[in-house]
């Protein structure tokens, strides 16, 4: 297939982050344009302008500031695909009132979405542990049916990473994807985040219902194939499923992310199907 790529903005996180001469979201699509030659992107939510700074999840992003970003991506004929939600509550809190509080705060990303012509934003499961309850994922199936219902309503697809807490294990991800049951609700799949012991299972139970792809990377050998993460496998899981989404190039190691983020494109090149 032609291959559909990505950038991830978590790829040049420390740009975002460093404490001197920060890198403006605003300038993210004109970077990975001249940069990577990549014309689309997926943002997160911490490198947003926020009106409150001490309260990022409940606080509006001005309407203003959204305009003048697609204008930026539109300027360069970039398409902003996806929104990484970080730090909004736990979906999966057992407490009604704080998991009422954390659906409530992930409400605003779909209008955000609608503003910058994003089709999906991604959500964290929630849980503290790898070892979740029964009564965690009851609650977190609650606050994602919740969610994909508005989601239907707005036209917007919202995913469920492989990223941490409940989401650790793909059998429960499954068995929460599928008693939601929304066509506007289904997986982020991500290379690097199950355990390695089970990593390709775990991809392989999650890839029928991925809507999305993180191709991370984390280290390169000689011959720029990945040390840790088995990217020709990853891959043909992928084609298995049919899968014809995008692939995000999620770039997470300690080195220089600009040869990171080119050797990571040069690697799903080497197996596109």
């Amino acid at each position: 297939m032609d291959m559909d790529i990505a950038l991830a903005g978590w790829s040049i996180n420390r740009r975002f982050h460093r404490e001197h001469d920060p890198l403006p979201l605003l300038d993210y699509p004109r970077l990975a344009v001249e940069e990577f030659d990549i014309h689309r992107i997926e943002l997160n939510s911490p490198f947003f302008v926020y009106q409150n700074p001490d309260d990022k999840a409940a606080s509006p992003i001005p309407g203003s500031y959204l305009k003048e970003l697609k204008g930026a991506a539109d300027a360069v004929n970039v398409k902003i695909v996806g929104i990484a939600v970080d730090g909004h509550g736990n979906l999966g809190a057992v407490d009604p009132a704080d998991r009422k509080m954390a659906v409530e705060n992930h409400r605003k990303w779909f209008d955000i979405c609608h503003a910058l012509g994003c089709a999906t934003f991604r959500a964290n499961s929630g849980g503290k542990s790898n070892q979740s309850t029964a009564e965690e994922v009851k609650a977190c199936t609650e606050s994602f049916a919740k969610l994909a219902h508005w989601a239907e309503d707005a036209q917007i697809t919202l995913l469920m990473e492989n990223h941490w807490g409940i989401s650790v294990n793909p059998d429960t991800m499954v068995q929460i994807i599928t008693a939601v049951g929304s066509k506007n609700f289904g997986a982020l799949a991500d290379f690097g985040n199950f355990p390695d012991e089970y990593r390709l299972d775990g991809l392989a139970k999650i890839a029928p219902y991925t809507r999305f792809v993180h191709a991370k990377f984390l280290e390169f050998d000689a011959a720029g194939e990945d040390q840790r993460i088995n990217a020709k496998a990853c891959m043909e899981i992928f084609r298995k499923v049919n899968y014809r989404g995008l692939f995000g190039i999620e770039y997470e190691g300690k080195g220089d992310d600009h040869e990171g983020v080119i050797k990571s494109k040069a690697l799903l090149q080497k197996y596109a199907y």
